[in-house]
């Protein structure tokens, strides 16, 4: 590599990955013996979720920029994403084969990360995958997994998920336990100041509010995932405090979230944002009273913020928590006895002061950025053996 930059091709589909990725993305782009790639896919690049192409390009104006189109918010069927994962397929094929990236680099579990490891690895390039060996309750739980088959490098966040790596039959050199991305920005306090966050989304400096993300879980119906939304939001109307309330990702069924979020679009209680940018989002979390619905901003960011989360059904399953974190079921009764819970409980209130520990120390980015750098992109690493 003597003279040569190494090309580092970063994905990210959603506003929650680009994030998580923004701490490595400043390394990478300031490092004078590399040279830093962005493609984006999926949501990215659907007006029905915020046009987050646009925070990409004011976040990093002078980095290479790829968008792959794939037609995020047509529909929400599954077979209109089967369908948008195919195109996901070819376009990022053709895309990296123009950037030539010597490393590629996806992230966790969704759908479109899959399909552009998949034509990293069959265009001869060598792929990372963060957040790989954890378990949760969704789809992604599968995709996961077979990003992690496919993958030639690995970053888990903790000793649990490197096991698991291990057991679904990687080579345990390739296995490097960093800690996780999402925790560097809060380390650093790379994010805007609550009381500018609270300003520019129409808090008060001293209000009470609650930050609502519930996505679609795709082993639910669209009915259920309709109801439990409605439910939530009821609930939370029922407390007296404002709630931010933001768009869900574009997995199957959002389209009935949604329904219910415009239902609410007139009520003063709520204020609703299809994106919310990912450092204000943090800056948000330094305030709020509590988060509620299903996202893994609040297994993975909330801890670290010392923040109560009220994690509703089973999209989140199997995933590691802290003590941050109370799951209950997804019927009216249920989410209000857990709200309850989580606000009021001494126990639990206690306990928050405790969090923020299992996903390291807010140096993942300096960790992984050694290890691309370094790493010999020869045919030991290409060549996969199962162990």
């Amino acid at each position: 590599m003597v003279g040569k930059r190494r090309k580092i091709c970063v994905f990210s589909g959603k506003r929650g990955g680009f994030g998580a990725y923004v701490s490595l993305m400043r390394l990478i782009e300031s490092d004078p013996d590399l040279q830093l790639q962005i493609l984006l896919g999926d949501m990215h690049a659907s007006k029905e979720f915020g046009n987050t192409a646009d925070e990409v390009r004011k976040s990093f104006p002078n980095s290479i920029i790829e968008i792959v189109e794939m037609g995020t918010g047509g529909q929400d069927s599954p077979l209109y994403r089967a369908e948008s994962l195919g195109v996901c397929l070819t376009k990022s094929a053709q895309t990296i084969s123009k950037l030539n990236p010597d490393i590629v680099m996806v992230h966790g579990d969704r759908g479109e990360h899959l399909m552009v490891a998949f034509a990293a690895v069959n265009l001869g390039k060598a792929v990372t995958h963060t957040q790989g060996g954890e378990v949760s309750g969704n789809i992604d739980d599968i995709q996961r997994h077979a990003i992690t088959k496919l993958a030639h490098l690995h970053f888990p966040e903790t000793e649990l998920a490197a096991k698991r790596i291990v057991g679904l039959g990687e080579e345990k050199w390739r296995i490097h336990r960093v800690g996780s991305v999402y925790i560097d920005r809060i380390v650093k306090k790379m994010y805007v100041p609550n009381n500018e966050a609270r300003s520019k989304y129409g808090l008060k400096p001293d209000e009470d509010y609650f930050i609502v993300i519930f996505h679609p879980d795709t082993f639910e119906s669209r009915e259920s995932n309709y109801q439990t939304m409605k439910n939530l939001l009821s609930i939370l109307e029922k407390t007296g405090s404002r709630s931010i309330v933001v768009y869900p990702c574009s997995d199957p069924g959002y389209q009935e979230i949604i329904k219910a979020i415009d239902e609410a679009k007139n009520n003063p209680a709520f204020l609703i944002f299809k994106n919310i940018e990912n450092l204000d989002f943090l800056g948000l979390m330094a305030g709020a009273r509590a988060i509620a619905g299903n996202s893994s901003s609040a297994l993975k960011e909330a801890p670290y913020f010392k923040l109560a989360a009220l994690d509703i059904g089973r999209r989140q399953e199997g995933r590691e928590k802290e003590g941050n974190v109370h799951t209950v079921g997804n019927s009216i009764k249920d989410i209000e006895k857990g709200l309850n819970f989580i606000l009021y409980n001494r126990k639990f209130k206690s306990g928050l002061k405790r969090c923020g520990h299992i996903l390291g120390d807010g140096r993942a980015s300096e960790k992984i950025l050694k290890i691309i750098k370094t790493i010999d992109l020869n045919d030991k690493l290409l060549r996969k053996h199962i162990t």
